[in-house]
């Protein structure tokens, strides 16, 4: 187990909740259109890890005939090309039960990787609640109107540079703002300390060579 499929699993967990927020979101609106966006690369990940798997696997066929196919279908995105083919995202349920006991098994052996990972889920999943919640109290009030300007607005925002093109009206608009803010200077901190405990790591291995 390695944090990088610790990652991947809470990821799963993650689009879970997309997929189930989105069902309650009216197909077309700017809203939807944002998810949709999220998703889109959610997928790309799940994409990605297939791949990696693939290539990995000793056994090419047996993996991709017992979870590999999960895997793959598991990355369609939500968007409307894909319309016909939204029904197999169910099969990210069976990945998430697929990888609990992987889960349980990392948290107790690997406690301080699981912390990095989890600070960077929960930091993606303020980020990403955090500008659909912005959108939702800003849409027809203030200037961010589009999922773009959202999108734009985020970035800025969590990057703390903030030109000031966009910003939120409302008081929940500016509540959901500062959640946002909060989240990019968490990220950097989290950044920073893994590169510090990476770079350590690599010190003592050459101390030890």
């Amino acid at each position: 187990m390695t944090v990088y499929k610790f990652f991947i699993a809470l990821l799963s967990f993650f689009s879970i909740v997309m997929l189930s927020i989105s069902l309650f979101i009216e197909r077309g609106s700017e809203i939807a259109r944002l998810i949709d966006y999220y998703d889109f690369a959610l997928c790309v990940v799940f994409l990605y890890d297939f791949i990696r798997q693939f290539r990995s696997a000793e056994n090419k066929l047996r993996y991709f005939f017992t979870w590999g196919w999960l895997d793959l279908l598991s990355s369609i995105p939500v968007v409307d090309a894909f319309r016909a083919a939204r029904a197999f995202r169910i099969f990210r349920v069976i990945r998430v039960f697929k990888s609990m006991k992987i889960l349980i098994v990392f948290l107790r052996s690997r406690k301080r990787e699981s912390l990095y990972s989890l600070m960077v889920l929960f930091i993606t999943f303020t980020v990403i609640l955090s500008s659909v919640a912005t959108l939702y109290f800003e849409q027809n009030v203030g200037n961010i109107q589009t999922a773009e300007d959202t999108l734009w607005w985020t970035f800025i925002s969590v990057t703390t540079v903030g030109y000031g093109d966009y910003y939120p009206v409302t008081g929940h608009g500016k509540l959901t703002a500062t959640m946002m803010i909060f989240s990019g200077l968490l990220a950097f901190g989290t950044i920073i300390s893994y590169l510090n405990e990476l770079l350590n790591s690599f010190k003592e291995d050459g101390d030890n060579a």
